[in-house]
C-alpha cells in the first residue's frame, strides 16, 4: 500500500491499482505483449477470467527516490523489441503520472522471451 500526503488530504493507492493500470497499458498492444513471470512463464486461466495473477507478477515498489516498477513480458515474433519496449516505458509512466499523481522514479520492462508457436527465453531489459 502507497499512501501520499497532498495539500488536499492523504491518498492511499493499493499496488494492485497500479497493476491494473499497468494491464490496462499492456492491453492497448491488441495481445502483442503479454506479461509473465520472471522465468518468461505466462499466467494462466486465472488471469484470462479476472484474477490476480498478473499483477502477482510485477515488481511495484516506492523508494526514497519514488515509485520503481519491473514488468516481465513475453513480445509476439515479428513485434518490434526496440518500439514496443520504449512505447510501453513511456506509457506506462504517463499513465501512472496521471492517474496517481505520483512520479514514477523507473520503469523497468523486461523481456523474458518471444513467442511463435513456443516461448523463446530472452532477457531483455529496458529501463528508464
Amino acid at each position: 500500500m502507497i499512501t501520499v500526503e497532498t495539500e488536499f488530504g492523504t491518498i492511499t493507492i493499493t499496488k494492485s491499482v497500479i497493476g491494473k493500470i499497468i494491464t490496462d497499458v499492456i492491453d492497448e498492444f491488441e495481445g502483442k505483449v503479454i506479461i509473465s513471470n520472471h522465468k518468461g512463464k505466462v499466467p494462466g486461466l486465472v488471469s484470462k477470467i479476472g484474477g490476480m495473477d498478473e499483477i502477482s507478477n510485477m515488481e511495484i515498489n516506492l523508494t526514497e527516490q519514488g515509485l520503481d516498477i519491473r514488468i516481465f513480458v513475453v513480445l509476439r515474433f515479428g513485434t518490434s523489441i526496440t518500439r514496443v519496449t520504449n512505447q510501453l516505458v513511456d506509457e506506462i509512466h504517463r499513465r501512472v503520472r496521471e492517474m496517481t499523481a505520483m512520479e514514477p522514479n523507473s520503469v523497468a520492462v523486461v523481456v523474458t522471451g518471444m513467442i511463435s508457436k513456443h516461448i523463446a527465453p530472452r532477457h531483455i531489459e529496458v529501463t528508464r
